[in-house]
C-alpha cells in the first residue's frame, strides 16, 4: 500500500524504480533486448503486487487542440468518448485533457486530446507486465507529468518552451500560461553531439516552425525558453538560441529543484527522466491513456484489499465486541458472587437477631399480610384537603355565610346523610331516587362527601335575601370543576305549612330575630374523572 514501482519505457530501454512512502529505494535500468526483458520479468516477481504506474516517452505522440460545449457528468464523458474514437479510432493509448472554460457567452470546454500512435516499443513491456499479472494502475505520457514541473517552479511566462534532455533525446514541449499544448521529442543518434549548440538552435527551429505550422503562435509571437542548468554549456546553448532565433532563453536549478523534492541529484545526470518518475510517484498523477482492460490486475487487486481490509476490520470488531461482552459477564460474575455473600451476611445477621425474638402465635406469612395491608391503605389514604380547597373558593367571595360545622366522610352510599346530634352518619337507600341528574351511582367508588352546616351573619329577618345567599353558595360549589353535586338539606326558612306556632305576641323574646341556619351536602368527582 505504501510502495508504488514507476516504470519509464523510451524507444530503446525501460528504467524501473521503486519508491517506499516517497522515496527513492532502488532503480534499475533494462534493454529492450531478451535479455532486459527476462531481467523485467525476475523484477516484477520480486516485486509483486506493487501497484506500477508506466511513464511514456516517446516520438509518435500526437496532440490536439478541441473546444466543446459546456457539459457535465454523463453527457460530458459520452462527448469525449466519441471524440476520441474521431480522433483516435485505431490506438487504445488516448486520453482527454481538461484545460479550461472559455470566457466568451458559451463558456465551452476546452479539452487537449492526447495519444500514442505508435505503441511496438511500449508493448514488450505491457506484455512481460500482463504475463505475471502485476497490478498496472495505468499509462502515462512524460510530457504531462512535465506540467507539473512547470507549475512547481513557477515558470508563468505566458509562451514557454521547456527543453529538456533526455537520455531518449531532446524534448521541447510548449506551455501557454502554464498548460501543456503539445511536445515533440528529436531522438539522439550517434552522430549528434548532445552538448551541441547547433542541435539546440536547429531543433528550437523546427519546434517554432511546427508552433506557427499548428496556429499557437504567430511569428510576431515572443517565445520564452528554459534549459536545465546542470547540462554541459547551458550558459552557451542558451546564447546561441537567442543570438540565432531571438528566443529568451533562460536557465533552471533542477538539480536543487530534486533536491528539494528528496531526490538524489545526482542520480539525474545518468537518468533524467527519473524526475519526472519522482513527480509522479508523489501523487502527481496525470490523465491515463491506457483502456480499462490493461488495469484489470489493478482493480482485481484493489478490492481482493478492500475485501481484506473488510474483513480485518470485522474481525477486530468481533474481537472487541467479544472481550466488551467477555468483560462484562465477568464483572456480573463477580458482582453476583459479592451479592451471593451479602446475602448470607445479612441472612446470618438476621438469625442471629431473630434468635432474640419473642414466640408468637401468628404465622409470618399473616405478619407479612397485615403489613401489606398497612401499606396499601397508607397509599390509598385520603385527607379532606381536596373537599377543603372547593369550599373555600366558593364560601371565599361569601362574607356573610358563616360555618359552624363541617363533617367530612368517605362512603360508597351516593345519598346519605347525617345526625347533628350524634355525629353520626345515617343512609336512606330509599332517597337514592332522589339523586341529581346526571349523577353516577357507583357502587364499587368510595363518594367524598361533607355536610356543612352555616348560618347567615348578622341576619336582619329578610329570609329571601338569605334563601337568595345560600342558594348562590351551592352555585358556586357546584360550578366547581372537582364537584359532582350539592345539595341543600336545610335552608334559612322552614317553609313547612305544618310547622308549629308558639309563643306570645307580648312577650319580649319575640322582638329577637331567630338565626338563619342551613346545611349543605357537597359530593365530589372521583380525582380521575374527567371534569
Amino acid at each position: 500500500m505504501f510502495s508504488k514501482i514507476i516504470l519509464c519505457a523510451t524507444n530503446n530501454k525501460l528504467i524501473a524504480g521503486r519508491w517506499q512512502f516517497g522515496r527513492l529505494v532502488m532503480h534499475q535500468v533494462f534493454q529492450n533486448n531478451q535479455q532486459g526483458l527476462d531481467d523485467f520479468s525476475r523484477f516484477l516477481q520480486n516485486n509483486s503486487k506493487i501497484n506500477i504506474y508506466l511513464l511514456a516517452d516517446a516520438i509518435e505522440e500526437d496532440y490536439r487542440l478541441e473546444t466543446m460545449p459546456h457539459a457535465s457528468s454523463g453527457a460530458r464523458r459520452e462527448m469525449v468518448e466519441r471524440k476520441l474514437n474521431q480522433l483516435y479510432r485505431n490506438t487504445p493509448y488516448r486520453t482527454a485533457h481538461f484545460i479550461n472554460r472559455e470566457k466568451d457567452k458559451r463558456k465551452d470546454d476546452r479539452f487537449l486530446f492526447v495519444a500514442l500512435n505508435n505503441t511496438d516499443f511500449l508493448q514488450v513491456w505491457i506484455s512481460v507486465i500482463e504475463a505475471n499479472q502485476a497490478p498496472l494502475v495505468g499509462v502515462y505520457l512524460l510530457p504531462m507529468v512535465s506540467q507539473t514541473l512547470v507549475r512547481r517552479m513557477k515558470l508563468m511566462a505566458p509562451h514557454l518552451i521547456l527543453s529538456e534532455s533526455l537520455s531518449s533525446g531532446l524534448r521541447q514541449t510548449y506551455f501557454y500560461d502554464g498548460r501543456i499544448r503539445i511536445s515533440r521529442l528529436a531522438p539522439y543518434t550517434a552522430e549528434t553531439p548532445t552538448s551541441s549548440g547547433y542541435f539546440y538552435v536547429v531543433e528550437s527551429e523546427k519546434t517554432r516552425l511546427y508552433l506557427i505550422s499548428k496556429r499557437f503562435i504567430t511569428r510576431d509571437t515572443a517565445l520564452s525558453m528554459v534549459i536545465p542548468a546542470h547540462y554541459e554549456n547551458s550558459e552557451i546553448l542558451c546564447r546561441d538560441v537567442e543570438l540565432e532565433q531571438g528566443i529568451e532563453a533562460t536557465t533552471i536549478d533542477l538539480l536543487r529543484f530534486a533536491q528539494g523534492l528528496k531526490l538524489e541529484p545526482v542520480l539525474l545526470r545518468e537518468n533524467p527522466e527519473l524526475l519526472h518518475m519522482h513527480l509522479l510517484a508523489i501523487g502527481y498523477v496525470p490523465d491515463n491513456l491506457a483502456p480499462d482492460s490493461l488495469s484489470k490486475a489493478h482493480h482485481v487487486q484493489l478490492a481482493s484489499r478492500i475485501i481484506n481490509a473488510s474483513t480485518v476490520v470485522a474481525v477486530v470488531a468481533g474481537v472487541a465486541l467479544s472481550g466488551f461482552y467477555l468483560k462484562a459477564s465477568f464483572d456480573n460474575t463477580v458482582q453476583a458472587e459479592q451479592a451471593a455473600i451479602a446475602t448470607r451476611q445479612q441472612e446470618q445477621l438476621y438469625d442471629d437477631v431473630a434468635k432474640n425474638f419473642p414466640a408468637t402465635r401468628i404465622p409470618g406469612n399473616d405478619l407479612k399480610t397485615a403489613v401489606e395491608l398497612e401499606r396499601a391503605i397508607a397509599a390509598n389514604a385520603k385527607t379532606p384537603q381536596r373537599m377543603m380547597q372547593v369550599l373555600s373558593n366558593a364560601i371565599e367571595a361569601s362574607p356573610e355565610i358563616e360555618i359552624n360545622r363541617l363533617y367530612w366522610v368517605m362512603t360508597n352510599e351516593p345519598n346519605p346523610k347525617d345526625d347533628d346530634r350524634t355525629g353520626t352518619l345515617v343512609v336512606n337507600a330509599a332517597e337514592n331516587a332522589s339523586l341529581a341528574p346526571g349523577f353516577v351511582v357507583d357502587p364499587n367508588f368510595l363518594y367524598e362527601v361533607a355536610f356543612v352546616n352555616g348560618e347567615i351573619r348578622r341576619f336582619n329577618g329578610d329570609y329571601r335575601a338569605a334563601l337568595e345567599n345560600v342558594n348562590r353558595l351551592a352555585e358556586r360549589i357546584q360550578a366547581e370543576s372537582g364537584v359532582a353535586q350539592v345539595v341543600v338539606l336545610q335552608g334559612p326558612v322552614n317553609v313547612s305549612s305544618y310547622s308549629n306556632l308558639q309563643g306570645s305576641t307580648t312577650d319580649e323574646r319575640t322582638a329577637q330575630q331567630p338565626a338563619a341556619l342551613f346545611k349543605l351536602r357537597v359530593t365530589l368527582k372521583h380525582e380521575g374523572a374527567v371534569p
